[in-house]
Formats: structure tokens, C-alpha cells, sequence
């Protein structure tokens, strides 16, 4: 199966704010373990992390991944299978740091998803102990 790496605008400006250094252990990382990443489910589970459970529309799923390059950097991507063409899509969204990685993580996936989201309603309660915010489906 080929793997195809295509990355954003916003992948490549993250990218040139790190040191060359930096650059160049990303991009290997991401070369050096995409394929065990598709093939061994231990490389999976210690590399990718899904901050977030989208909850999209009909049967889709979220295909949106933290990779874990080190302790300080994460890359933000999608991996998708491409059945038709035999081939495994990974699209590079963001370079972030660690600390910011969660957050960062869901204004992406609210982006992609924005049209499978299943549409979320807020209700405003108030209270004598200040105002509570219910989520109903």
C-alpha cells in the first residue's frame, strides 16, 4: 500500500518557526514511522492519541490523530484510507507544542468536520449559585 503525505498551509508555516534541527526530527519521524504506524497496533497506541471524540453525522468517524514526534512536539493529522487507489492519505495540519496540543487539536477538527458535525444545542440555566450551561443533543 503507498503512503502519501500531503501537507497544509498552516503544517509548513508551524513548521518554519522550529530550529533546522527540529524540522529535520519531525519530518523523519513522520517518514520513519508512518508505515509501522499503519501496520502495528503497539506503534499506534504509543505515537497517535485522539484528544477528542467528534460526533459526526451517520456512520463516519474521526480520522484525526496527535503524532507524537517527542516529549515537546506533536504533529495534528488525518490518516485515510484511499481502498479505491490502494493507498493511505496523511494530511499534516499542524506543528504545536505539547502544551497547546489539546486545544489546537479540536479548533482543527471543528474546521474538517465542520459540515459532519451532529448540530449541538446550549441551554443557559440560571441558579442561585450562578449560571450552568446544559448540552443537549
Amino acid at each position: 500500500m503507498e503512503i502519501i503525505f500531503e501537507s497544509t498551509e498552516e503544517f509548513e508555516e508551524d513548521l518554519k518557526t522550529y530550529s533546522e534541527a527540529e524540522q529535520t526530527l519531525i519530518l523523519q519521524q513522520l517518514h520513519e514511522y508512518s508505515s509501522c504506524l499503519l501496520q502495528v497496533k503497539g506503534y499506534r497506541e504509543r505515537r497517535l492519541h485522539q484528544f477528542y471524540q467528534f460526533d459526526l453525522l451517520g456512520d463516519y468517524a474521526s480520522s484525526l490523530y496527535s503524532f507524537i514526534v517527542n516529549y515537546y512536539l506533536r504533529v495534528i493529522l488525518t490518516i485515510d484510507d484511499d481502498p479505491l487507489f490502494n493507498r493511505t492519505i496523511i494530511t499534516l495540519f499542524r506543528v504545536v507544542d505539547s502544551q497547546v496540543v489539546a486545544k489546537v487539536y479540536q479548533q482543527v477538527g471543528e474546521s474538517i468536520y465542520q459540515s459532519f458535525l451532529q448540530s449541538t444545542e446550549f441551554i443557559e440555566v440560571q441558579s442561585n449559585n450562578g449560571t450552568v450551561v446544559a448540552v443537549t443533543g
